[in-house]
Parts: structure tokens; sequence; C-alpha cells
């Protein structure tokens, strides 16, 4: 299901994008790190209006938080 973004798709896949970069940056080494990572990230995007109101945001987190296994890959653990 694609996120909103002023009216325009917003994947979870370009959201989980992001967060890898982040997580690469912040060197990211824990699944409680990345949790916080998600957690910060999807507010953000959430002020910023990248979100309609009736967004699932704690579903997109848990959908997010799901991928772990294939962040720990991408950071190399």
């Amino acid at each position: 299901m694609p996120l909103t973004y002023s009216g325009a798709e917003y994947s979870e896949e370009s959201l989980f994008d992001e967060i890898k970069e982040a997580a690469k940056r912040e060197r990211i080494s824990t699944l409680v790190q990345y949790r916080d990572l998600i957690d910060e990230i999807v507010e953000e995007k959430r002020i910023y209006g990248f979100f309609s109101d009736d967004e699932d945001l704690s579903q997109v987190k848990k959908d997010l938080e799901a991928r772990w296994e294939e962040m720990e890959n991408v950071l190399g653990k």
C-alpha cells in the first residue's frame, strides 16, 4: 500500500531506502537503535506532511521493524 506524500505515492521502499542511508551514517548496530531511527524518521515525515492523517503509522513502523534482518545485511553485520 503506497504511503501518501503531497498527493503522490511515497512508498515504504522509499522510506526504507532513506532509513538505510541514515543507519549507515549513524552506524546503527542494534535493533533498539534501528527502532529509534524508524521512530525519528517516520515522525519527521509526519510533521512535514509526508503522511495523510489517516495513515496507519504504527503499522508502517512495524513493517519497517520487520526488515531488521535485511538491514543487518546492509550494515554488514
